[in-house]
């Protein structure tokens, strides 16, 4: 006897996704999550219009309002190399400003009631790519071992099940700092992003977010060693042009993204969100294609059920675009300088304002 159908390492958006699709096709399924659910993920907490729609016709749910933060809607703010003068916003553009703790918690409670099983507090250790595949985890100092036909690796940017399936192959990961700061500043319901290779060759961001600002910014890896120094650079710029002025400190946090690697995974063991490397690295979106490759990889099980092939053969198909998408990203964001940055964003700006 198999222990489950499918088994999901890791409790984010992605593997959620993964779970929630897989036990509506009938399917029985497990997650794994090492830590408690609640748990604190770093990270800006902007949902796109497009990962909107996505959650309401797959999950045939509305975005509660418990999960909003305040302000609920942001619009999009593009500052180029030259400063304020020459940004402007999209028009008609909102994203949704959400606390991605209750978010991701409230994805696990869609899960449950879909009939997911839940192993919290409990570290993924092994596989073995046997048939069944054979998963060893531990829980209170206890080694456990189950078995399961799939594995969907969901474990984030430093995943481990990518480590197995690779031999510990090196990956290249684009590390992220914000501070939260209660602060005076010269800011409106806008998500801003700046761009100028002085502060970063990646992008530097503002979000308001429950009367705090959080001042975010991403390095490349020639740059990483000063990304505290980076960020007081970025601040000085905030002043000038927003006339920023800082109150209190909250907090700080840092973490790191994909940066232009992509991983599908190998046989009956396929790897989603960060753990693939799906990531926009231009604006640092993640929980669209968290998402997007999780219903895909619940649509691969299906499919290799189907046809008795592979499931990272399905899975690889059902992903292409996503994996095209994301590598152009990285192109045009690894291709830019100053003065492409200048000619984006008004030619962003030109495109948007014409609708």
């Amino acid at each position: 006897m198999v222990d489950f159908d499918v088994t999901v390492i890791g409790a984010g958006p992605a593997g959620l996704a993964s779970a929630i699709k897989c036990a509506k096709k009938g399917l029985k399924v497990l997650v794994i999550e090492r830590e408690t659910l609640g748990r604190h993920k770093p990270c800006g907490g902007l949902l796109t219009p497009i990962c909107k729609d996505l959650i309401l016709e797959e999950f045939e749910k509305e975005i509660p309002k418990e999960v909003m933060c305040t302000p609920e809607r942001l619009g999009l703010y593009y500052v180029p190399p030259s400063g304020r003068k020459n940004g402007g916003h999209m028009r008609n553009y909102k994203l949704l400003n959400v606390n991605r703790d209750l978010f991701d918690y409230w994805l696990w409670e869609l899960a449950e009631k879909s009939g997911v099983q839940t192993c919290l507090k409990t570290e993924f250790i092994n596989l073995e790519q046997s048939d069944p595949i054979q998963v060893t985890v531990k829980r209170e100092e206890k080694v456990n071992q189950l078995t399961t036909n799939f594995l969907i690796g969901a474990d984030g940017v430093y995943s481990r099940v990518r480590k197995l399936l690779y031999n510990k192959e090196r990956i290249k990961i684009l590390p992220v700092l914000q501070e939260y700061w209660r602060a005076d500043g010269n800011f409106d319901d806008f998500y801003y992003v700046f761009l100028k290779e002085e502060i970063t060759s990646s992008c530097a961001y503002v979000i308001p977010k429950d009367h705090q600002y959080i001042i975010g910014i991403g390095a490349t890896k020639e740059n990483s060693e000063s990304i505290t120094f980076l960020i007081q650079e970025f601040k000085k710029w905030l002043n000038r042009d927003f006339d920023f002025t800082e109150i209190e400190l909250m907090k700080k946090e840092a973490w790191s993204i994909p940066y232009g690697f992509s991983k599908f995974g190998k046989e009956n063991v396929i790897l989603v969100g960060d753990a693939a490397g799906f990531c926009n690295v231009f604006s640092g979106e993640g929980i669209r294609f968290a998402i997007e490759s999780g219903v895909a990889a619940a649509l691969s099980v299906q499919e290799s059920l189907n046809k008795g092939e592979p499931l990272v053969n399905a899975y690889e198909k059902e992903i292409e675009w996503i994996n095209r998408l994301v590598n152009m990203t990285y192109e045009f964001a690894t291709l830019l300088t100053d003065r492409k940055r200048e000619e984006f964003v008004k030619t962003e700006l030109a495109r948007i304002a014409s609708i």
